[in-house]
């Protein structure tokens, strides 16, 4: 796609590109840190029952005859054993959950991050609006700047850092009333982004522990994950939470910056409907489909004239309804779809998301023809996930594309 020569195209452009940047960074990290983590905590528990069963052995008792309750301990065995067990050096890292925790952190300041990075677009680009509310200039401090520019800029970080101190309420008014922006409150769960943004709070300021402000504050449905919950408890974050949380928090990010495309470079929508064809695909790769089958609402919702762009959208909302495990509505969805006056590869992708071998190899045919689809495209692609568990398709598939063994 040509990009226009438009400064405030190219920086809404850099934002987007920017905040994908740093979340695919830490789900890059978190998904090396899991398996590392794991494997670590496997071998700290091997190494702990290896050592309990040396000191068994030194003091001449079979482990084997305890488990099998042939013997019991004395108080006094059990004093040797204890004396005699050389505990292990711990691989894992991750006792208390630290890891995922710092992560947590750094995911909720890259979404705050790209807060910051909206406001600032909208007061450069937007001098007139109302930046010179409430602002207390002292002349002799104004000289001290070497540019307009410079001194504009730091009032806009100055009001930037007033509002990341106010409450997440707050925010959320401020992107609405101030910056006119849609905040897309039936797609997006913005009380789960309130649990976390709160339980960050903790981390950060409270040493883990549960405050009465988060109990005042939180919605319950959110804090199912925390086994005890009342006041000084300590919370944690669990991998499942991570992902849930991440999901929601980019779905977020997304739909802000599409908020701003579509308020301030209306012109340049097509720009838009690329970015959701790009994010709602890189969250089915990443089996987010959370996260894939909201930007596809959002698209639903835009309604871009651009017929092949709503097709695809569609495609990709119904294979997050399918591997998300959203049966009733995948079927709804896949009937209303018209496939008449389509391309073949348009008409491939209805049979391959109802996994059906026979027309998918029959489209397969003709789009390899007409539209050029590769060989590496149907290995790669979501849409051909399941058709390629199956051992007859690929046969086919190779034969279709004179693939050697």
């Amino acid at each position: 796609m040509k990009q226009e020569k438009n400064p405030k195209l190219q920086r809404l452009l850099d934002i987007s590109g920017s905040f994908n940047t740093s979340f695919k960074s830490i789900k890059r990290f978190t998904n090396h840190l899991e398996p590392v983590l794991e494997k670590a905590r496997k071998e700290d528990k091997l190494n702990l029952v290896n050592a309990i069963r040396d000191a068994y052995q030194k003091i001449g008792i079979d482990i084997n005859d305890l488990e099998n309750d042939k013997i019991e301990l004395s108080e006094e065995q059990k004093k040797l054993i204890y004396k005699n067990i050389e505990f292990p050096q711990k691989k894992s890292v991750d006792d208390n959950g630290h890891l995922w925790k710092s992560n947590f952190v750094l995911l909720i300041s890259s979404f705050e991050f790209l807060f910051g990075d909206v406001i600032n677009f909208y007061y450069k680009f937007y001098p007139t609006s109302a930046l010179d509310k409430n602002i207390e200039l002292n002349l002799k401090n104004i000289y001290d700047y070497k540019s307009i520019d410079e001194f504009v800029d730091e009032v806009v970080s100055k009001k930037i850092e007033g509002l990341l101190y106010k409450s997440f309420e707050d925010q959320l008014t401020y992107l609405q009333k101030e910056l006119k922006l849609n905040i897309y409150n039936e797609i997006i769960e913005w009380d789960l982004i309130k649990e976390a943004t709160l339980r960050r709070n903790l981390i950060v300021h409270n040493n883990s522990k549960i405050n009465n402000r988060y109990l005042s504050e939180v919605n319950l449905k959110y804090t199912k994950d925390i086994s005890n919950l009342k006041e000084n408890e300590k919370i944690h974050i669990s991998k499942e939470y991570f992902e849930r949380t991440y999901q929601e928090f980019y779905l977020a990010g997304i739909l802000i910056i599409q908020s701003a495309f579509r308020k301030w470079l209306s012109e340049f929508n097509e720009f838009a409907d690329a970015l959701i064809m790009e994010n709602s695909y890189r969250c089915l790769i990443e089996e987010e489909f959370i996260a894939s089958q909201k930007i596809c609402l959002l698209g639903k919702k835009v309604c871009s004239i651009n017929n092949d762009f709503t097709f695809r959208n569609n495609i990709n909302y119904c294979l997050a309804l399918k591997f998300g495990a959203n049966e009733e509505e995948l079927k709804t969805e896949i009937q209303k779809i018209d496939i008449s006056n389509l391309s073949p590869i348009l008409v491939l992708a209805y049979y391959a998301i109802q996994d059906d071998e026979v027309n998918s190899l029959k489209h397969i045919k003709n789009a390899k023809t007409v539209d050029k689809l590769l060989y590496n495209d149907i290995l790669e692609w979501p849409l051909f996930k399941n058709l390629r568990k199956s051992e007859n398709f690929m046969i086919k598939l190779k034969k279709i594309y004179r693939i050697k063994e």
